[in-house]
């Protein structure tokens, strides 16, 4: 039986679940109730009308998930895009982050991420927040306009800590260790210590950890022609982190928790190859990231509703040393061109051709927010939220270009002045700094109302208003070799006044059977085109994306509570849907544009069924069709090709399943079997436009674990990508491998086996 059969029965039993369940006993088993506030008050999550997946702690420690990226195989419709072990961006329902490559500045986030209530996604990019210690994550599908704002387009994240004990002391300890096929050994420390300072008044909880995971793809240096030097594991990555968490209750009704998150991690190449073996790099890359957070959180009791106030500061540093070995021919050209007038007339050091070419890119991103909010309390058939939020951002980066061998500053300036008479003397082969600040303000809420034991309605909105200012120059003499200008500025602000309304009404046929049915907006800011003088025929900026949502679902309980079957099905509208358009003819960034109307229908499934004592099957299916509504004309460096209306947005897998199972059995007094296995499936997408004939090859996992479980200590065995398949991430938007020629992928981890153990006093 082939993997991709073996996909599909699983399928098939998932769907079936409910009427074979009807013939089985559940022996008393009943589905783990899980309590979220995805909505801002606590609601146990079979009772909200929307689609949200839930993991709760025992969840993640069931399927070992050491970050978000270990909880991706449990559902569907939920991806993440990596260049790099530790980094990428978080595609829901298709809608996926832009800002992966080449691509800084205000960029926009399409899907939010949040510890507790500090918002952390930086332009695009989730950093790797570990799962340890963690009471529970959410997961929120759809546009979240109304409670989370801008940056939740796509939907929302939210990892939820486990707060500090006042009256009780826990140590907990998870250790890893594991080897990946034909590549580098992995580790990963977790501690945690609770420490109650006086009772009833104040606690401390300190977590910290620390990763590193072995590369599993060697990086071979080569100008194209000649291969220099391999790297062997070259896209290795080492991470580090810890999280501190104070909490007060100095009266009765007032609690104080204040938050400090770090987070650094140093990488090595993009795991990007023409095989899942070896890529080709001009020169030997590495990256920095670093995050500060802190937040503080003040909850008070009213006699009417609870109060919540919470500000926050995150403070974000990337530095990208990143080949761009696809610009060595015009490079080269240029530099062959200016040879005879660097070294006879002006004699300066020139080289005869360069052997490597990189950018550094050096990008600090820094977000300041308040959100205060009242929520309705009591057991009333009326609830409402109401609140105020801001948030200011700042981001900043310069990025330095660099040839191998290096060129001294006073060569390119003297061969930049000779060439433009005196005019103009530039140091640098490009130097770009650009700097764009956000300002936005909010007035949310929502109101339901209980009509009736059945009937309810929501109805909410979130008003809003933006302002966007983005400033880029730049110093560059590849710009004037190339004909451009060797010096310039682009300036651009825009204003944007927003409301974004929700209304979901929700009818319960019993109980424990719900259906509900939502129209719901969302908003993705717009920002500016930094590279836009490199890439010509480019728009200078590009304007806010907006998408509305019709949702309709179901939500079920069966079987005494051992049988959870939830159905949603939507249909989304983009408006100047955000794309990238056209990349540096050079190699050297991207540019966005708003490529018109788009629309997206899809359906999802998922369901928790408890057949037996001991045994939980899952299973989880999306299916999506999601298309543009017109044609778009790519700009001239694209190639001026035309787009054609009908085809799929980027990004966007027609299909999506996972399919699993836990199995615990008593071995003796106090000790017990655990057994998990899983299968996943994600069908074939489109990396972007520039190439929307070309698809990125859908792919196929399992993962296992295997383990004896003590009260107090628990020691695993776990595969994941137990078939060591070839998984293409997505394709490599900058062209070809420069020795090969061939497509360059971004490749996936492959088979790793390893060793888990736990231990909690």
């Amino acid at each position: 039986m082939t993997t991709m059969n073996r996909v599909l029965t699983l399928a098939s039993l998932g769907c079936a679940a409910p009427a074979l369940a009807l013939a089985q006993s559940t022996q008393g088993e009943v589905i783990e109730t899980i309590v979220i506030t995805a909505t801002k008050r606590a609601q146990i999550l079979q009772d909200v009308p929307q689609t949200i997946t839930a993991f709760s702690e025992k969840n993640l420690k069931d399927v070992g998930a050491a970050d978000f990226s270990g909880i991706l195989n449990s559902m569907a419709g939920v991806e993440l895009k990596q260049e790099q072990s530790g980094q990428g961006g978080v595609a829901i329902r298709g809608i996926s982050e832009l800002n992966l490559s080449n691509l800084y500045g205000g960029t926009g986030s399409a899907t939010g991420m949040y510890l507790d209530e500090m918002p952390l996604t930086a332009a695009g990019r989730f950093p790797g927040l570990g799962a340890f210690d963690m009471q529970r994550i959410e997961v929120l599908k759809g546009p979240q306009g109304t409670l989370f704002g801008e940056g939740s387009l796509a939907g929302t994240v939210r990892f939820i800590a486990n707060k500090p004990k006042m009256n009780k002391w826990e140590v907990a300890s998870d250790a890893s260790f594991s080897k990946t096929e034909g590549g580098g050994d992995n580790h990963l420390f977790n501690v945690m210590g609770n420490i109650p300072l006086a009772q009833d008044v104040a606690a401390l909880r300190i977590s910290g950890y620390q990763k590193q995971d072995g590369g599993y793809l060697d990086a071979r240096i080569t100008d194209g022609k000649s291969i220099f030097s391999t790297i062997r594991n070259a896209n290795s990555q080492k991470s580090d982190g810890a999280r501190i968490a104070l909490r007060l209750q100095p009266i009765t009704d007032l609690v104080l928790t204040g938050t400090y998150l770090n987070y650094s991690s140093r990488n090595g190449t993009r795991n990007r190859g023409a095989s899942p073996e070896i890529g080709s790099f001009s020169t030997a890359e590495n990256t920095r990231d670093k995050l500060d957070a802190f937040g503080v959180t003040a909850e008070y009791s009213l006699s009417f509703a609870d109060f919540v106030a919470n500000a926050s500061h995150t403070d974000r540093n990337f530095f990208i040393n990143e080949d761009q070995g696809k610009a060595l021919g015009a490079v080269n050209g240029g530099l062959l061109a200016l040879g005879p007038l660097a070294t006879k007339v002006l004699n300066v050091p020139w080289p005869n051709a360069a052997t490597g070419i990189n950018t550094a890119h050096d990008m600090r991103a820094k977000s300041d927010t308040l959100e205060m909010r009242l929520v309705s309390s009591g057991d009333t058939s009326l609830k409402w939220t109401g609140g105020v939020f801001y948030k200011k951002t700042a981001t900043g980066f310069t990025d330095d270009v660099a040839v191998t061998p290096g060129i001294p500053p006073a060569s390119w300036a003297a061969v930049t002045s000779a060439l433009t008479k005196g005019t103009v003397s530039v140091g640098e082969s490009l130097h770009t700094e650009s700097f764009a600040a956000i300002k936005q303000s909010a007035i949310f809420g929502e109101v339901s109302k209980d009509f009736t034991k059945q009937f309810q309605l929501l109805a909410g909105g979130r008003a809003f208003k933006e302002t966007r200012s983005s400033v880029s120059s730049w110093r560059s003499a590849f710009a004037l070799i190339s004909g451009g200008a060797a010096v310039g500025t682009i300036k651009s602000r825009d204003e944007t006044s927003l409301f974004n309304p929700k209304v979901t009404a929700s009818y319960k046929f019993s109980p424990d059977v719900m259906a509900y049915g939502t129209y719901s907006q969302g908003f993705r800011s717009g920002g500016q085109n930094d590279y836009q003088v490199y890439i010509p025929g480019s728009p200078a900026d590009f304007k806010p994306e907006r998408l509305i949502n019709h949702e309709i679902g179901l939500k079920t309980v069966l079987l005494g509570n051992s049988l959870a079957l939830n159905l949603s099905a939507y249909y989304m509208n983009w408006k100047d849907l955000q794309q990238i358009v056209a990349r540096g003819s050079s190699g050297i960034g991207s540019a966005i544009g708003n490529v018109g109307d788009a629309h997206s229908s899809g359906v999802d499934l998922e369901t928790k069924w408890l057949p037996l004592k001991g045994l939980e099957v899952n299973f989880t299916a999306s299916v999506m069709d999601a298309v543009l509504d017109n044609a778009v004309v790519l700009p001239a460096s694209a190639g001026g090709i035309t787009v054609p209306k009908g085809t799929r947005v980027p990004g966007t897998s027609k299909i999506s399943m996972s399919a699993g199972a836990t199995y615990r059995r008593p071995l003796s007094e106090g000790l017990s079997g655990f057994f998990s296995g899983r299968i996943a499936n994600r069908s074939d997408f489109t990396s972007e436009l520039l190439h929307y004939q070309s698809t990125t090859p859908g792919n196929t996992t399992i993962d296992f674990r295997l383990g004896v479980e003590a009260s107090k200590w628990q020691v695993y065995m776990f595969v994941d990508n137990a078939s060591n398949r070839r998984i293409q991430v997505r394709e490599d938007g900058d062209g070809p491998d420069i020795f090969s020629g061939q497509k360059n992928y971004n490749w996936g981890r492959p088979r790793t086996i390893g060793l888990n153990v736990r231990y909690a006093l």
